[in-house]
């Protein structure tokens, strides 16, 4: 064992470990409620505007996409070199996240579509920037043991996060919605920032223009088989979700199609917060699953249960689109039947998933990686999203259509999920444990 590994294995199980996995968890409770302000109401909001189409929100989520993935990768290379006292993912939690929130404030005063999608691309890059180095805390403080049980506590924070965030929204004025969101993050990202526990690193930095070059370099990737093949299916995942994730709002809260005047989805309304209920019913079904999950994880291969999760996950996903099928049915009821099958699915997928990637992670280039893991999330929001929005604007029921195409494109994800090469990390990891014994 090196000198470098020490800081990082010595403090599992420590108090101080034990804070970070707090902090981080905490850090994911607030980027969902980012994450539903900006990634579910702004599109409603802007649908709401008049000259509504879906073909806008796909534009600003494509725009959102390339200048968010460039920032993860270019400020998780950053990261991974930068040495100063006051740590190295730190400064880019509190800066990134803190300003990213603080544009919330600005969005209100906004009443050209442009300028909304142009503050929301310069929003994305600050929040990349500080989500990569947030995530990038996981595989720094924990050991490989122990990074289901870690990624089912930060999942809890994402769930919790959730419906506080669609509970926001209950809100009557869309100001008070954005100030209150504004307001709730920026200081949240400032206090995970301020508070989490950063362990030191030794290694010789390098220029971080030279890592951003190396990530990008194919022979670098060939080298990372397991990781390379994970990034597939990371992308065709991402690709499959965007399909129909910035419609989902409108989905649930039926809208009126402008392109045929369809009525679409479940037919709740914001006003009486039958959409909080369900997705609270659905938070707890997953807060109730996370930690066993977490457990199982880490006990099982990890790219089995992945793959399990995964074929459950997308029939989940397909079997949305009967909905609005059986409208007489009550349809808060409708919404328990299909989303909490949905969400147990989800939710173990996302633990499974973060497990496999923290483990195939290169410890010296865990900034960049998980970047560029970043990268290839957010890039599959362009194929995604202009597929949905095609979808929704000229077929007829397109919104159903859009959970069908997209628990395809995910089924698509499986071949990619390579059960002897993501193994590999943890047959090196034992090797090492032996000889180090």
């Amino acid at each position: 064992m090196t000198s470098n590994d020490k800081p990082q294995n010595s403090s599992v199980g420590s108090l101080g470990s034990m804070r970070n996995v707090i902090f981080i968890s905490f850090g994911a409770f607030v980027w969902s409620i980012y994450l539903s302000i900006q990634g579910q109401f702004l599109n409603d909001y802007i649908a709401d505007m008049g000259s509504y189409t879906p073909l806008k929100i796909s534009l600003m989520v494509s725009l959102v996409a390339i200048t968010g993935a460039f920032a993860s990768i270019i400020f998780g290379a950053i990261s991974d070199n930068l040495r100063i006292k006051f740590g190295r993912r730190r400064p880019f939690i509190i800066i990134g996240g803190v300003f990213s929130a603080l544009f919330f404030f600005i969005l209100p005063f906004q009443n050209a579509v442009a300028a909304i999608i142009g503050i929301n691309v310069i929003m994305s890059i600050f929040n990349n920037a500080a989500f990569v180095c947030n995530n990038s805390f996981i595989p720094d403080t924990t050991s490989k043991k122990k990074l289901g049980k870690v990624n089912s506590i930060t999942a809890l924070g994402t769930s919790i996060g959730t419906v506080v965030g669609f509970a926001l929204m209950m809100i009557n004025s869309a100001n008070t919605i954005f100030f209150v969101s504004g307001a709730i993050c920026s200081i949240g990202f400032l206090i995970v920032g301020l508070f989490i526990q950063e362990t030191s690193n030794q290694s010789e930095p390098k220029k971080w223009y030279e890592d951003v070059k190396e990530t990008f370099n194919p022979r670098n990737l060939k080298n990372e088989k397991g990781f390379f093949n994970f990034l597939i299916s990371h992308f065709l995942l991402h690709t499959g979700l965007n399909v129909y994730i910035p419609f989902l709002l409108i989905f649930l809260t039926q809208k009126n199609n402008p392109a045929s005047g369809e009525l679409i989805g479940l037919g709740l309304s914001i006003e009486n917060g039958e959409v909080l209920i369900i997705f609270a019913i659905m938070t707890a079904v997953s807060l109730l699953a996370s930690i066993p999950i977490g457990i199982f994880t880490d006990r099982i291969d990890t790219s089995l249960f992945l793959l399990i999760s995964r074929v459950v996950f997308a029939i989940a996903t397909m079997i949305l689109a009967l909905t609005p099928l059986i409208r007489t049915l009550k349809p808060l009821v409708v919404g328990f039947l299909f989303i909490i099958p949905y969400g147990i699915a989800n939710t173990a997928d996302i633990i499974s998933r973060g497990t496999l990637m923290h483990k195939l992670a290169p410890k010296e280039k865990r900034g960049q990686f998980l970047g560029l893991t970043v990268f290839v999330k957010i890039l599959a929001q362009i194929p995604g999203v202009i597929i949905g929005g095609l979808l929704a604007q000229f077929l007829q029921g397109g919104y159903q259509f859009a959970f069908v195409i997209g628990g395809i494109i995910v089924l698509l994800s499986l071949p990619f999920i390579s059960f002897t090469k993501l193994r590999t990390p943890l047959i090196q990891e034992t090797k090492e444990k032996s000889i180090s014994s």
